[in-house]
């Protein structure tokens, strides 16, 4: 990842989750991405990103998580998920099957990277990337892009909603489970 601005890596340093949006052509939803530090060594949080079976537990929002399989390939692992989002009421909840690649440069890089299989959603993709904050082994930048398009409408209203209010609750619940 190219270096970071000084001004981000300030805001970082101060705890802050920034979240960036940008138009998707053919879709009604923006990309999402997120950066923040945990103040944790990338592998501890590698953990919980790559224990898709207890994200119900890890990851806030998710209601449930199964891993349907996992497969050694020559750039990491493949991991089929099934994963269930609670939807606050009177939405319905999203579950998504989805493929992603498991892929760890021990100590630099840890990556998950998913598409849609199936489920609830015009399009599900996205990643979650781990590295040392500017250097420190002790300290991990995550960067979590997603873009989700569920099938329902979702109002302009709930998704700013979510932008302000559930991504940075899921960092901290993150940052909470390491």
């Amino acid at each position: 990842m190219a270096a970071l601005e000084t001004q981000t890596r300030q805001r970082l340093d101060r705890g802050e989750v920034i979240i960036n949006t940008e138009p998707v052509d053919g879709s009604p939803l923006p990309r999402v991405t997120v950066l923040a530090v945990i103040e944790a060594a990338p592998d501890r949080v590698w953990r919980v990103i790559d224990a898709v079976r207890d994200y119900a537990r890890t990851m806030g929002g998710v209601k449930s998580a199964s891993e349907l399989s996992r497969d050694a390939t020559d750039d990491g692992e493949r991991v089929r998920a099934r994963v269930t989002v609670k939807m606050p009421f009177p939405l319905k909840d999203l579950t998504s099957v989805t493929d992603a690649l498991h892929s760890v440069v021990p100590g630099e890089r840890y990556r998950r990277a998913w598409e849609l299989v199936e489920g609830d959603y015009d399009a599900n993709s996205g990643s979650w990337t781990l590295t040392p904050f500017e250097g420190d082994a002790a300290r991990t930048l995550v960067t979590y892009d997603l873009h989700a398009a569920p099938h329902i409408r979702i109002p302009s209203s709930l998704y700013g909603l979510a932008q302000k209010k559930v991504i940075p609750r899921l960092i901290d619940h993150l940052r909470r489970q390491v």
